[in-house]
């Protein structure tokens, strides 16, 4: 999953350690994050206007 998430301009941001335990192994789990402006980049204009309308909305 990591190199689809890469792939996509998703960077890693925080890592929980052992955030949960299954048959007797505990796992991490990673977030991903874009900034803004990258992601802008690559947005379809549907997402665009959802962007728009959240900071409208903001202020």
């Amino acid at each position: 999953m990591p190199p689809l998430l890469r792939a996509a301009r998703l960077l890693p941001e925080a890592t929980w350690r052992q955030l949960f335990r299954t048959q007797g192994c505990w796992h991490d789990v990673t977030t991903y994050a874009a900034l803004a402006p990258a992601w802008k980049h690559q947005a379809a204009h549907p997402e665009l206007a959802v962007l728009d309308k959240a900071a409208t909305a903001a202020g």
